[in-house]
């Protein structure tokens, strides 16, 4: 470490007249290591799809299906393909739905309604499918085919 001294001069109180009153002081540089700093930015105020996992911990899809889902209630800016919504408000939300799991049960059959409404206003009723214990996995009955090569084989498929 390194000690300098100077001097300033003080104007005094009836301002610069001649420069009588003096005080030392002292500076000194210190050497910090870069890993001994903690430097912490502050929290966006609006939260995108590129920046909610940083933040909140939610991947990016999980939070555009949210923000895209029916009834959802805070108001979304959209630029471009960019999703914004206020941080604060997104957390408050996370925590209600967090808090009251029969809202969020009542909001996904509000949209089952919603959309049975629309298919019996096109004339059209839901069919409930089976489900199988792969998506990918074909339908009961259903066989795999083969396909035909140019070289006269067959591939499966």
């Amino acid at each position: 470490m390194r000690r300098i001294e100077r001097t300033i001069l003080e104007p005094p109180i009836g301002g610069w007249q001649s420069p009588t009153v003096r005080r030392p002081t002292a500076t000194a540089t210190l050497a910090i290591p870069l890993d001994a700093l903690t430097i912490t930015a502050p929290q966006p105020e609006m939260l995108s799809q590129r920046n909610v996992e940083s933040v909140t911990g939610i991947p990016a899809r999980v939070f555009l299906d949210t923000i895209r889902s029916p009834g959802f209630p805070l108001p979304v800016t959209k630029l471009g393909k960019l999703r914004l919504v206020r941080r604060e408000a997104f957390v408050a939300y996370l925590q209600t739905m967090a808090n009251d799991p029969a809202s969020r049960r009542a909001a996904e059959q509000d949209e089952r309604t919603r959309v049975a409404a629309v298919l019996a206003a096109a004339g059209l009723e839901p069919v409930p499918r089976a489900r199988t214990g792969r998506d990918g996995a074909p339908p009961d009955g259903a066989r795999r085919g083969r396909l035909p090569t140019k070289q006269g084989g067959f591939l499966r498929r």
